[in-house]
């Protein structure tokens, strides 16, 4: 009889064994799913998830992967530096693509947010190659030749572009003709790159005209007498000299302070003439 026993016994064991067994790997999985997804979930939002988002649009310089910076030269002129790393998104998204993979030259419109301290990009998209736009300064409009030559921030020998019939050309939200294109004024032109043509080009500033700024403070360089103002109206990076101002504005030029400023534009720079503390709902 109790050689009968044992062997039902040890069975018996075996059965419930096998039984407890997938039981213990499906909580070992379930575990390690959660440890998974918190650990995906525990990757903080560059900023923060309120964190004002801006942008800067302008032509790839140059990726250092020492400092882990993109050096973008902004439309209007100055360099920016934003920090990246592997929470940068690349778009469009493809799993392939890399930050190293633009090529300098490239246009590119980075979404950043203040991150640490530091100007931060949160994503990185880059224009289509069928089409191209551009800011520049205008060197010279040829009427009889219909060409437009502007200073472009990777071409230091200037751009030429055709003026066309079809090309439409506005000042200050207001239709002109290309005739009022003179040297000094600052322009964004939207061009087809195959037909080395202008379709469009905006005029956003001359010589003597006058800006109202207001945004934050992204970066201030006194020894060069420049800053670096966020705008809130069209979310791009812009680079202010900095003149004669007294005490008080220059004790508002802080990192990360809310400004309004009032700048004029005399041909080559926006010049600093007033700042005064911008108010923010909060």
């Amino acid at each position: 009889m109790i050689r009968l026993l044992f062997p039902v016994i040890l069975i018996v064991g075996c059965a419930q064994a096998q039984v407890a067994m997938p039981a213990t790997s499906a909580t070992m999985s379930d575990d390690a799913g959660r440890q998974q997804t918190t650990a995906a979930t525990d990757v903080p939002l560059p900023g923060g998830p309120r964190a004002k988002v801006g942008l800067v649009r302008g032509v790839m310089k140059r990726l250092d992967p020492i400092h882990d910076q993109l050096l973008i030269h902004t439309f209007g002129g100055g360099v920016v530096r934003i920090a990246f790393d592997g929470r940068t998104q690349l778009l469009p998204e493809n799993p392939r693509a890399r930050l190293t993979s633009i090529p300098a030259g490239s246009v590119v419109s980075v979404d950043t947010v203040i991150d640490g301290g530091k100007l931060f990009a949160r994503s990185v998209r880059t224009g289509p190659s069928n089409a191209a736009e551009l800011n520049g300064q205008v060197l010279r409009y040829d009427a009889a030749k219909s060409r437009l030559t502007l200073r472009d921030p990777i071409s230091p020998d200037g751009i030429s572009l055709r003026i066309t019939p079809s090309t439409t050309v506005v000042n200050q939200g207001q239709p002109a003709t290309p005739q009022v294109l003179s040297s000094g004024m600052l322009v964004r032109v939207w061009l087809s790159p195959t037909e080395n043509a202008a379709n469009k080009v905006e005029i956003l500033a001359e010589r003597g005209n006058s800006f109202t700024f207001e945004g934050r403070i992204v970066a201030v360089d006194l020894r060069s007498h420049v800053l670096a103002l966020s705008n809130d109206s069209d979310k791009n990076v812009r680079e202010l000299a900095i003149g004669s101002l007294d005490a008080g504005s220059l004790d508002l030029l802080q990192e990360g302070a809310d400004v309004n400023i009032q700048a004029e534009f005399d041909g080559d720079r926006y010049n600093v003439r007033t700042v005064t503390r911008a108010s923010r709902n909060p």
